[in-house]
């Protein structure tokens, strides 16, 4: 199918992409339900993509240009150049690769291997296109957009965050996990995996609980992975759902202890089992989603230490023999015990830190 040539030659770039498509729509006597249909969504979604709420991405691209003619990459530069004119400033990422080379972690991602330590630009730049699977800006536009609409992250407010950094972090967790096959997605297999995990936070090492993790999450149909985080990307974990339906949970391990780890994971579990049907969530963004991560929080409070032994947790003597004999008891690491008395201003964070168990990257 081609598109007329006064539709592809000077198209009003402030106007949204559903512009172009509304015109095609009208002269092949298409509605907007047919439309859905054949680019494989609802009918409520082709219509935010004809009035602009809804973004293009990639795969959507590709439908387009499938079902309504041109290319991939024209359909990404319409969306990416509406996107940029009706943004403020501050919103608008980057305006060439050579400045997307620039506030990438480039660095850090040639350090951990994620590409090729290439020295020159033109090569670097080429490196990181391919990193991401995107051959143009306006497709890594695509992809960025995507994945912020797509992730629900826990931010460190002790760093600053830098969202580009965020993106090279999500995708080499989509890297990772590709080849992974999950089952079905079942919230119930998920929520009867929960003991499971608890056990896992008594293995001392990685090497063991991260495999068993990794299967046990897999049974639930969620993938999961565990990526450094680069330079830049204060995110703890994300959830998030990929475009092939599974969710995906991604955490950096950035603080290196077991506490801190496993809180993680648990909050993560707990916004795909309480808020899966309103993801996307950003944090911060509205007083919903303060909400949801206030709820998350709780859910992983409540799965270390179960509600009808907080009481016991919050009369234990800060002695590291009391802390001992109540985590044995509920069947929990002592690290997770110490954070969690910690963070209720039972005990300084100076105290009992000897009780968490510490990792560390190998180069």
């Amino acid at each position: 199918m081609m598109l007329h040539n006064e539709m592809l030659e000077k198209p009003d770039w402030v106007s949204p992409p559903g512009d172009t498509i509304v015109s095609i729509l009208e002269e092949r006597e298409m509605s907007v339900e047919q439309f859905a249909k054949n680019i494989g969504r609802t009918a409520k979604v082709a219509q935010g993509i004809i009035d602009g709420s809804c973004t293009i991405d990639v795969d959507l691209a590709r439908n387009l240009a499938w079902t309504l003619g041109a290319t991939e990459n024209f359909w990404m530069a319409r969306e990416y150049d509406y996107r940029a004119s009706v943004a403020r400033p501050e919103e608008v990422s980057v305006a060439s690769l050579s400045e997307l080379l620039h506030k990438l972690p480039v660095d850090d991602m040639q350090k951990f291997g994620w590409i090729q330590n290439s020295r020159s630009k033109e090569e670097q730049i080429s490196d990181c296109m391919a990193f991401f699977g995107v051959s143009t800006l306006a497709q890594w536009q695509g992809r960025y957009d995507d994945a912020f609409q797509n992730a629900s992250f826990r931010k460190s407010n002790a760093f600053k965050s830098c969202r580009i950094a965020t993106t090279a972090w999500l995708r080499r967790g989509e890297i990772e996990t590709q080849h992974d096959h999950v089952n079905d997605w079942s919230p119930k297999t998920l929520r009867a995996q929960i003991p499971h995990f608890r056990r896992l936070t008594c293995f001392k090492s990685p090497g063991l609980f991260l495999p068993r993790l990794k299967e046990l999450l897999a049974d639930a149909g969620v993938k999961f992975a565990v990526v450094r985080s680069p330079k830049g990307c204060s995110a703890s974990g994300a959830v998030r759902v990929l475009p092939n339906g599974s969710p995906h949970i991604q955490l950096s391990f950035r603080y290196l202890s077991d506490d801190q780890f496993w809180f993680s994971l648990f909050h993560e579990v707990g916004h795909l089992l309480l808020h899966y049907e309103s993801m996307p969530i950003l944090e911060g963004e509205n007083g919903a989603e303060e909400e949801s991560e206030k709820e998350a929080n709780l859910f992983a409070a409540n799965t270390i230490v179960p509600i009808e032994f907080q009481e016991e947790m919050m009369s234990l003597r800060p002695e590291k023999k009391a802390i001992l004999n109540f985590s044995k008891k509920i069947g929990i690491a002592p690290g997770l015990i110490v954070g969690q008395l910690q963070h209720q201003g039972r005990i300084k964070y100076s105290q009992m830190q000897h009780l968490k168990r510490r990792y560390r990257w190998e180069s």
